[in-house]
């Protein structure tokens, strides 16, 4: 229970979280056993609460919070006092507000790049920074993205690449209309491509 607390209150990182629950066998036999989730979201999705967090994708901010929210009821439910930090959902307000409409960037990138390093600055200021790392690291030649379907800009090595620029489809060679974006390496030279369908 004790790495389960800790994730709530943000002492441990979510990657730590994530390896428990993917390696602790005790960690499972007691979040499987917490089985009374129906009439909640969670039951909507899983008959345990083990179960529920393993769908969680824990690169995306709103499933982090999904997590801490959980386990947070798990915690009432079992008469156990917990801290709950408001760490992600601060987070999760900044990176909305500011990340523009054709990223979704994943989690830790965004720790390790985007986010300010300063911690006393106010949120407008932290808002103006964080604008302006994505603006430094998602570069394109002329036009950002018009995805089709979610974002999916390509990272590689912990590097955006470059966009270049995206070309319809359109033709009965493909069974639905779509695009290709067209990314460069800039250290490489290697171009790569991204298809995504109506």
């Amino acid at each position: 229970m004790e790495i389960l607390l800790k994730f709530i209150a943000g002492e441990i990182t979510v990657h730590n979280f994530e390896n428990e629950l993917y390696t602790n066998p005790e960690l499972e036999e007691l979040l499987r056993k917490s089985t009374d989730w129906n009439g909640t979201y969670i039951g909507q999705f899983a008959d345990n609460l083990y179960d529920y967090l393993i769908i969680l994708n824990y690169s995306r901010t709103d499933d982090i919070i999904k997590a801490i929210d959980a386990l947070e009821i798990f915690f009432t439910k079992q008469g156990v006092s917990c801290t709950k930090t408001n760490k992600y959902n601060d987070f999760y307000s900044l990176i909305f507000a500011a990340q523009p409409k054709y990223l979704m960037v994943d989690t830790q990138f965004v720790e390790k790049y985007i986010l300010p390093n300063e911690s006393n600055l106010t949120k407008a200021e932290q808002k103006k920074v964080v604008r302006s790392n994505f603006e430094k690291y998602f570069r394109f030649q002329n036009k950002p993205p018009r995805w089709i379907q979610n974002p999916n800009w390509i990272i590689k090595d912990d590097k955006p690449l470059f966009f270049v620029g995206q070309l319809d489809l359109k033709s009965e060679l493909f069974h639905d209309n779509g695009a290709v974006y067209v990314f460069l390496n800039e250290e490489s030279g290697e171009i790569e491509t991204i298809k995504q369908f109506y």
